[in-house]
């Protein structure tokens, strides 16, 4: 045999033997995730196809059993119209699906994140919590794991059992939503307390640039919602591709989060959030914009005066109504390297700033000031990503918003 076919031989041989091993790696990770991991897992890592299926993952679509009720297994498997997490909305760009059910989170016919809100009690307390999905808890699947869920246990059982904590978040809202939100959905609901607990939404607006780009409407970082702007490359079909990808965070899920900015949100030229994400995990910041203009001058020229605005707008709209409101400060760990948006110093001072703004709008509106920063512990341990607690964390910032709200006598209730 010559040598040119010796050659040819040797690559495709190795082209065969990686081949085989590609496949099953793949027929293993096809395995795994439909028969060996949790829903939260799942999520993460299934496909866009797998998601707008209504699939819950092979935990969420078990059989009844383990502590799952009928109701939550029907609902893990749901198609159709309630099978999206995310539903287009008029005013609010985006907002939750109502009727949405996967494994134990559910939303009820108000689009909330639990169970159904039913008419006021006489003698009931209700707090709603608005956010994103810090406050709707997206890292921890049972709803009344949830920090909001936590909540309402922790504050009936300390002697005030006519609470009711409502989970008004909603993954990737900023103020501007809430705000609207506030307006649109939650005043009908009668509530007595508002605690708000936003900033890492509303730092990505001010990734913008030109400085004109940063506007009050916030149309320099959104742009208008579709449906069919995000279409997967070939390979994201690969689960063993999509697993390694999003495990090196190389790539974002195709999960809600996900959906949210890459199905319903078009971004416009002026952001350059995700370009500052990508940059610093492959390691090429600064390249781009950020040559001219680094993100921390970014930031610095697009200071949170729509964040402040924002807030004193909420405020002011619920105290018209006699709402109490609670201004929280927002806890993040920076022990999580291969999350930029936790850990790169850019965003560490843009916390600072946040929670500066937070504090001053507290002392300049009828607000209270809850310093949850300075409360919540900042190691790993609490957190999935930095900013998303698991069902520990969601369990400690219950019990800390608990202690402030009995301790500070805003909360009410007992039948």
């Amino acid at each position: 045999m010559s040598r040119s076919r010796r050659l040819f031989a040797g690559l495709f041989l190795m082209q065969l033997v990686l081949l085989v091993l590609f496949v099953a790696c793949e027929a293993g990770t096809r395995w795994w995730l439909e028969s060996r991991v949790e829903p939260p897992t799942w999520r993460r890592f299934a496909s866009m196809e797998q998601l707008s299926q209504g699939d819950g993952g092979p935990a969420g679509s078990a059989a009844t059993g383990a502590g799952q009720s009928a109701d939550e297994s029907a609902g893990a498997g749901e198609t159709g119209a309630n099978a999206k997490r995310y539903k287009p909305h008029r005013y609010l760009g985006y907002a939750l699906n109502p009727g949405f059910r996967s494994g134990k989170t559910n939303h009820n016919r108000h689009g909330f994140r639990g169970p159904e809100i039913t008419k006021k009690a006489p003698g009931e307390f209700r707090i709603v919590c608005v956010g994103g999905s810090t406050t709707y808890t997206s890292e921890v699947e049972d709803d009344a794991l949830t920090y909001p869920g936590q909540l309402q246990r922790l504050l009936r059982e300390g002697g005030h059992p006519g609470v009711r904590v409502i989970n008004a978040g909603c993954g990737g809202w900023t103020t501007w939503e809430s705000l609207i939100n506030l307006e649109l959905n939650l005043l009908e609901l009668e509530p007595d307390l508002l605690v708000v607990y936003h900033a890492i939404n509303d730092i990505h607006p001010r990734m913008v640039w030109p400085p004109e780009a940063y506007v009050g409407d916030a149309s320099g970082y959104r742009g208008p919602i579709s449906e069919s702007n995000f279409t997967p490359a070939l390979w994201e079909h690969s689960a063993f591709l999509r697993v390694v990808m999003i495990s090196a965070g190389w790539m974002e899920p195709h999960s809600y989060a996900t959906i949210e900015r890459r199905l319903m949100d078009e971004h416009p030229e002026t952001y350059y959030g995700d370009d500052f994400r990508s940059q610093k995990l492959a390691g090429t910041y600064p390249g781009g914009v950020f040559r001219r203009v680094p993100a921390g001058q970014m930031l610095d020229t697009n200071d949170p005066r729509h964040f402040a605005r924002n807030l004193k707008s909420l405020v002011g709209v619920a105290h018209h109504r006699n709402i109490d409101v609670v201004l929280a400060t927002f806890a993040h760990s920076n022990a999580f390297p291969r999350q930029p948006r936790v850990s790169a110093p850019e965003y560490d001072a843009a916390y600072a700033d946040m929670n500066a703004v937070i504090a001053r709008m507290a002392g300049e509106t009828p607000a209270h000031l809850f310093d949850f920063a300075a409360q919540f512990p900042d190691g790993p341990e609490l957190f999935v990503d930095g900013r998303h607690v698991n069902e520990r964390g969601a369990l400690l910032k219950a019990r800390l918003f608990a202690e402030y709200l009995v301790g500070a006598g805003l909360v009410g209730g007992g039948w």
